[in-house]
């Protein structure tokens, strides 16, 4: 799919082009809906014109043949659409990618007034394929097309990787009016299951489980935790990212509120103070991408099973639950990462008690996992993690109606709305349903997270 200019067949740009301003989660369930997203700015008054990217070895080495250095010294070139700096469109946000994973970013303007800069950094190989990309974008926030370069690296580059899995819970916050049942609990089992998987296939030469729970789940522990992965990781590991606990979104961000959540009174009533102090001590998507900037696996995935704490913590939209954030969806297009999110209502969460476990934690850990559902068509023995997390988007729902009409009958009215207990139609619709992110292009080797 391409855009395509001024009547011109030739005069084309790759869909990608205007990714970061106009991606729109749930944008053909708005449509559906009548709503009608308006673009921040006509894409024909926006300076289409791309910086050109270049990206090379900034050392004498023969990139034909199989490189045996762990480290190399890679040179990008940027420059200026025009290089009149009066009529320049600028350039600006370098990245740069090792097979599809961000591994150095270059914020701002890039050229300075310059008509062309060059830049270099370094960064490691393993063993096979290396393809690095990079691109830019112009002021006017346009993507550029991707540099790219092929490196091979020997076989005596190979390394047996570690995974490492971090799972934090809280069911206990420093205001207990927001405390929870399972997030503990789900914290604990999925970091089990996770590496009794891990153990079992052998993928890794081991398999090391933090977690942080209640009162260690801080917002300065869990970023200090991801600082010590960022220094710890190399291309050849994983890393699992998984949080239990409260969650919610505003303008178009996404927060996880730790354990001292910086809120001391009413849950239910929420000045404008408290909820700017909630924002100011939880862990924002902004803070999570810059950390997950810094971590160098090749394989990463975010498994956030979060509650939404109600009232003015709530999503704009409360179907869409608070967490399908767009800044989700771009930290997982620039990591090539793997995200999966789900929220449910406070109230929801404490209702459905029969299975002592998050929804979304139960289909990925009890069905998904050991009972071995996530294994897709076709039905190949293994489960990969697009399976994993697309059979939990499509189970969840499934489980939320199958709840609602067991409480009915037991003459409760739940929903996982607020609000909508008796209203909630069970025959068209459901309620919050978990989001999926990542990169529509398949790997090669698709990260295997069981053989059952």
């Amino acid at each position: 799919m391409l855009w395509r200019y001024d009547e011109d067949t030739f005069n084309v740009a790759p869909i990608e082009l205007f990714f970061n301003e106009s991606f729109t989660p749930g944008l053909l369930a708005d449509l559906a809906a009548g709503r009608r997203p308006r673009a921040a700015q006509d894409f024909a008054d926006k300076d289409r014109r791309q910086p050109a990217v270049t990206v090379a070895l900034a050392e004498p080495l023969d990139a034909a043949a199989p490189v045996a250095q762990r480290s190399v010294k890679v040179r990008i070139e940027v420059r200026d659409a025009d290089p009149d700096a009066a009529r320049g469109a600028g350039a600006r946000d370098l990245r740069l990618f090792r097979n599809g994973s961000l591994v150095r970013a270059w914020r701002g303007d890039i050229l300075q007034g310059k008509p062309a800069v060059s830049l270099e950094t370094t960064l490691a190989l393993v063993a096979g394929p290396n393809q690095l990309t990079a691109y830019a974008f112009n002021r006017d926030n346009v993507k550029s097309r991707d540099a790219k370069l092929q490196l091979t690296g020997a076989d005596t580059l190979r390394r047996a990787g570690t995974a490492y899995v971090l799972a934090v819970g809280v069911n206990e916050y420093a205001n207990p009016q927001y405390n929870l049942r399972y997030a503990v609990p789900d914290a604990r089992e999925f970091g089990a299951e996770v590496e009794r998987q891990q153990v079992k296939l052998g993928r890794y030469q081991r398999v090391q489980v933090t977690t942080l729970l209640d009162r260690e789940a801080t917002k300065a522990n869990i970023l200090a935790a991801l600082a010590r992965l960022a220094a710890e990781t190399q291309p050849e590991d994983g890393v699992i990212v998984y949080f239990a606990g409260h969650g919610t979104a505003h303008e178009n961000q996404f927060y996880l509120i730790p354990h001292d959540l910086g809120h001391a009174g009413s849950r239910t009533q929420l000045d404008a103070a408290a909820v700017s102090a909630i924002f100011a001590h939880s862990i924002s998507d902004r803070e999570l991408e810059a950390a997950f900037e810094q971590i160098g696996a090749a394989e990463l995935m975010l498994v956030i099973d979060a509650c939404n704490s109600g009232q003015a913590l709530e999503a704009e939209e409360k179907r869409r639950g608070p967490m399908n954030s767009k800044g989700l969806a771009q930290l997982a297009y620039e990591k090539g990462m793997y995200i999966l999110t789900a929220a449910q209502s406070f109230q929801a969460a404490q209702e459905a008690a029969q299975l002592g476990h998050g929804l979304l934690t139960y289909a990925l850990v009890e069905e998904g996992l050991r009972q071995a559902a996530a294994d897709g068509e076709p039905r190949d023995g293994q489960i990969v993690v697009r399976e994993w997390f697309d059979y939990a988007e499509r189970r969840v729902p499934a489980m939320q109606i199958d709840k609602v009409k067991q409480a009915r009958a037991a003459g409760l009215d739940i929903s996982f709305v607020e609000g909508e207990e008796r209203g909630l139609d069970l025959t068209r619709r459901v309620a919050q349903r978990p989001r999926v992110f990542y990169r529509r292009e398949l790997e090669a080797q698709p990260p295997v997270v069981a053989r059952p």
